[in-house]
């Protein structure tokens, strides 16, 4: 959603005016050429900031995504895939059983995380699952991410993701 600020009732106006000489051809024309109070001001577009900062954050994994469904995790798996992303330009947590670190970039909507150095601990049912998705989705190449009441999207092109709360804040 973008913010407006600084917007003269007059620049509105103008605006609306506009609009309606667009919609009217020619004689619109005439009705702007008869304004004799040109409309000046300033219109400050904002970009709305995520609820909750990507980095510093403690993220942890709650569901999968796979083009158009989105998925609960496996039994035994809730809580223990989460990760949290350094400003530094690492990642690091647990893939739902061993612990990984990686480098990750950050550009804009956008991130990539490099390759994962992990543990080695045999993962079955559940986790193992969770962590096979997730080793395969941070390796899949850039990841579109957006943060929406304190929850983390990440999406890969073919529509395969994950959303991920934000640890409760300390207070």
């Amino acid at each position: 959603m973008r913010t407006f600020r600084h917007v003269p009732v007059a620049l509105a106006a103008a605006l609306v005016v506009a609009a309606a000489a667009t919609a009217c051809g020619d004689g619109g024309a005439a009705l702007m050429a008869q304004n004799p109070h040109p409309a000046t001001g300033t219109v400050t577009l904002t970009a709305p900031a995520p609820d909750t900062p990507l980095t510093a954050t403690e993220w942890t994994v709650d569901s999968l995504l796979g083009g158009a469904t989105v998925a609960s995790l496996p039994a035994g798996a809730a809580g223990r895939a989460r990760f949290t992303i350094a400003a530094d330009g690492a990642v690091s947590g647990s893939l739902g059983c061993n612990r990984f670190r990686a480098p990750v970039t950050v550009s804009g909507a956008s991130l990539t995380v490099g390759p994962l150095t992990t543990t080695r601990m045999a993962c079955e049912g559940g986790p193992g699952e969770v962590e096979r998705t997730l080793t395969g989705l941070f390796g899949s190449g850039p990841l579109g991410w957006r943060i929406r009441d304190r929850t983390l999207t990440l999406s890969a092109p073919d529509g395969t993701g994950l959303t991920a709360r934000a640890a409760p804040a300390a207070g």
